[in-house]
């Protein structure tokens, strides 16, 4: 669940300057885009249960919501993001299928969903209609992108691609502390790591293209 940090940092090479501009500064600033991008970044977040009513399209989170609930979702809150304003996040639990679905309204990168299994051996596995990025992913954390995919179509990808082995216990009360960790481990990670000029001028590339 942590394609909003990705979002974030991949925002700052995409955001209001012509593609070719944005390709020359990532080639000759890349790596220094990059740092900066993950500074802005908080070291950890805190969800806050809001209403429903806080959505600025609950149409389209609705198609999201009604077909994962239709196959077994347990709704676990709709919330903010203190550190990110503007940011909406609403919480699915799969008890039985070991699945958490968070769908998420990002000012400039709109909405989508992520669907997250984890494993007694530290490792998870992401499938997420997000736009792709081409920040590389967290060892033994890996991201199927499905963008424009619908959520049955994702879920039964889902279910049928995410590796064999023990799974976490999921339940809609521990979603938003699991959340919260995801993104606090994966942050970290990148922050220790970096993202690479190669990784910011092949962003810049994508949006280019």
């Amino acid at each position: 669940m942590s394609s909003i940090l990705f979002w974030a940092a991949a925002l700052v090479v995409v955001s209001v300057l012509s593609p070719v501009l944005r390709l020359v500064i990532a080639m000759v600033a890349g790596k220094k885009i990059g740092a900066q991008a993950l500074n802005k970044q908080p070291d950890s977040i805190h969800l806050e249960r809001r209403d429903p009513s806080a959505w600025k399209n609950l149409a389209q989170v609705r198609q999201i919501v009604q077909p994962l609930c239709s196959r077994g979702f347990v709704d676990a809150g709709v919330h903010s993001i203190r550190e990110m304003p503007g940011v909406l996040v609403q919480m699915l639990a799969h008890p039985g299928e070991g699945f958490y679905a968070a769908i998420c309204e990002h000012p400039k990168a709109g909405i989508w969903f992520d669907l997250v299994s984890r494993f007694q051996d530290g490792t998870s596995i992401t499938f997420s209609t997000s736009q792709p990025t081409a920040l590389a992913p967290r060892p033994g954390h890996p991201s199927v992108n499905l963008h424009g995919m619908d959520p049955i179509a994702v879920l039964d990808k889902a279910l049928a691609e995410r590796p064999m082995g023990w799974r976490v216990a999921v339940s809609p009360d521990q979603a938003v502390s699991v959340f919260e960790q995801a993104y606090a481990e994966s942050v970290a990670y990148r922050k220790q790591t970096g993202i690479t000029a190669g990784e910011v001028v092949k962003t810049a590339l994508r949006k280019a293209a």
